[in-house]
């Protein structure tokens, strides 16, 4: 069972680190990383808030971008397919060589921010001190780990899990309310105090890993 991290990186010498720095208003959605020549990543990416296709010709000037084509544009944005040189930060070759699954990032002025699938907490040591070792900044946001089919949604425990559907299902989340904690708790077998506490906990994480 893998680990999920999200964390930022700060370098110049990311990946597309010097058009975003030519355009620094677009934030750029990395929504798909083809991986099949380590050295030679490409990724489909969406641009936004560029009105004048200014990142358009910075994606030129970019000693890490081997090539970049327009797929679409609508909506106020453009989806790009941009295949990447190898960076001095070559951050998708060790993610091949580690076993990670990329599942998406977001590049604006400040830096990156990841999101992938290590299979470890050894491959992500080892990812980190591959980044700081090239003077890049790690500092890892969230870690949670991977789901299995059995376990609960958004990262809740069993008991929180338990307890909201007790409450949705009693009518405790209804206007007006149809049950109380201490109802929930007979549900659950649980005191009132101890059912409130559990659906405070869990609506706090639900809300935390879905928004």
């Amino acid at each position: 069972m893998g680990l999920i991290a999200e964390f930022r990186l700060g370098s110049l010498d990311l990946p597309l680190t010097d058009a975003v720095a030519a355009v620094p208003a677009v934030t750029v959605y990395i929504e798909r990383i083809l991986v099949v020549d380590p050295d030679r990543p490409v990724v489909l990416c969406r641009v936004v808030d560029d009105p004048d296709d200014e990142f358009r010709d910075a994606l030129t000037d970019d000693p890490t971008v081997a090539g970049a084509v327009a797929l679409d544009d609508a909506g106020g944005s453009v989806l790009y397919r941009i295949k990447l040189r190898d960076p001095p930060v070559p951050i998708y070759r060790k993610y091949v060589e580690l076993g990670t699954t990329p599942l998406g990032g977001i590049v604006t002025v400040d830096g990156w921010w990841a999101r992938a699938r290590f299979p470890d907490r050894e491959a992500l040591a080892e990812y980190r001190a591959f980044c700081t070792d090239r003077d890049a900044t790690f500092h890892l946001e969230r870690l949670t780990r991977e789901s299995t089919a059995d376990d609960p949604p958004f990262g809740l425990t069993r008991e929180q899990y338990e307890a909201l559907v007790a409450a949705r299902e009693a009518g405790y989340f209804a206007v007006p309310r149809e049950a109380s904690t201490e109802e929930v708790g007979d549900r659950l077998g649980i005191s009132g105090p101890s059912a409130s506490e559990r659906i405070r906990r869990g609506i706090d994480r639900l809300l935390e890993n879905a928004l």
